[in-house]
């Protein structure tokens, strides 16, 4: 049966559709085994699912209680698919790991992320630096990208420890007892919405990861990490002793879990950015992030036909002054965001206390400066990125004592701006 599918409408400054054709994550089979919700928010709808009791095909799910979808069950996972035709998907389920572990797979709980796009967290996985800037890791390299029809393949090297970009205080504290880890991680993307992961290492154990992306409303995503880690991680003494003590858990399972916790945790400092970036359908991008072009044009390729992106625009009135605020709301050593005539800036004081006032987002990829954004050197610092900008606007790229080093096509947007007596006016 098709269905039809209007345009959805948002304020985000982020806005894409989320209404994609592809596999898309549902809600892992335990949880649902141990809350049985009635319904469960999917896209900007929600849908019923139904124990049949064939343990072949276990579940039933029916798009808004009506209309049946095919099902996919995997590593605890319940998947459906999303398209025109809801009975025939016009791409077979994937095989996700091709030689999974005879351990059990362990679904984290799952995380809502407003303002948010699954192409957000594809895109930041492709994406090789904001690894150091956002999530302070020592280093990383991302290679062999490929990119086809129905998925994205990628290598990535890294050397990190885990939580130590927190949001959360004792997170970061326990990253610092916790091993550094060197990892060469291998990527397939199956669509938007399916991130799968094969992890080994010095470290840590061998791992495969799935991670589901699904949209819930039109502005949200939620996302379930599902961890196994490989059958030999711990010796076979300490798996026996555990169980002895955990009403037969197993070792291995519970690590899992904490795993899945902590990538689940890397996300939270990216959904800061997120949720404050504006979309921009052309980024400008540098020459090294030629492949996440390739990236971004693959995730159009999931739109429905016919749907078309509408990007907000700030208003484009004639220019007047109006005032932005106290010069003694300005600081040297902070950038401070405001919002005047629905424009959004950020300004601060330079070493002279002089105000410099720029346009918001980073010509880059779209990041709020004012969200994370710092001074240093004299600089204001892109929080996604780590491009420094000096104190008129030119972008110096990633090493702030290169001053002369200016690449063009980033350079921010300046405001004109006065003072008048203590106030500061700007003419937009």
């Amino acid at each position: 049966m098709n269905i039809s599918i209007t345009p959805e409408t948002s304020t985000r400054t982020s806005a894409r559709p989320q209404r994609l054709h592809t596999w898309l994550n549902l809600i892992p089979a335990a949880e649902y085994e141990r809350d049985r919700p009635k319904q469960v928010l999917f896209l900007d709808t929600f849908v019923t699912i139904e124990p049949t009791g064939d343990a072949t095909r276990p579940y039933r799910v029916r798009f808004e209680g009506d209309q049946e979808m095919v099902v996919v069950v995997e590593f605890g996972v319940i998947f459906v698919w999303y398209g025109n035709d809801l009975a025939h998907p016009d791409r077979p389920f994937p095989t996700l790991f091709a030689h999974p572990y005879p351990t059990r797979y362990v679904s984290s709980p799952p995380t809502i992320f407003d303002d948010t796009h699954v192409m957000d967290f594809v895109e930041n996985g492709s994406d090789n630096l904001h690894f150091t800037a956002v999530h302070l890791w020592e280093y990383s390299k991302i290679y062999d990208h490929e990119v086809g029809p129905d998925t994205i393949s990628l290598k990535q090297d890294t050397r990190f420890r885990y939580g130590k970009c927190s949001t959360k205080r004792h997170i970061r504290l326990l990253s610092k007892v916790l091993p550094r880890l060197e990892l060469t991680q291998d990527y397939v993307y199956h669509g938007p919405c399916l991130a799968v992961v094969g992890a080994e290492g010095r470290g840590t154990p061998d791992m495969h990861a799935l991670v589901s992306l699904t949209p819930e409303g039109p502005n949200r995503t939620r996302v379930y990490v599902t961890i196994a880690l490989a059958p030999d991680t711990f010796p076979q003494w300490a798996e026996q002793s555990f169980s002895l003590v955990a009403r037969q858990r197993r070792l291995c399972d519970v690590a899992a879990g904490i795993m899945a916790g902590y990538i689940k945790n890397e996300f939270d400092v990216d959904a800061i950015i997120w949720t404050n970036r504006r979309y921009t359908p052309e980024p400008a991008l540098l020459p090294s992030e030629r492949h996440l072009r390739d990236v971004i044009r693959w995730g159009e390729s999931f739109y429905p036909p016919g749907f078309e992106v509408v990007v907000p625009e700030e208003p484009r009135a004639e220019p007047r002054w109006q005032e932005l605020g106290g010069l003694q709301q300005l600081d040297t050593n902070e950038v401070r965001r405001f919002e005047v005539g629905g424009h959004q800036l950020v300004a601060y004081l330079d070493a002279e206390t002089v105000p410099r006032v720029f346009a918001a987002y980073c010509p880059h990829q779209g990041a709020h400066l004012g969200h994370g954004g710092r001074i240093e050197n004299g600089c204001l610092r892109c929080p996604f990125h780590a491009l420094y900008f000096d104190s008129e606007g030119h972008c110096i790229g990633r090493n702030p004592q290169r001053r002369n080093a200016v690449i063009d096509s980033l350079n921010l947007e300046v405001i004109p701006h006065r003072l008048v007596l203590d106030r500061v006016e700007v003419l937009v």
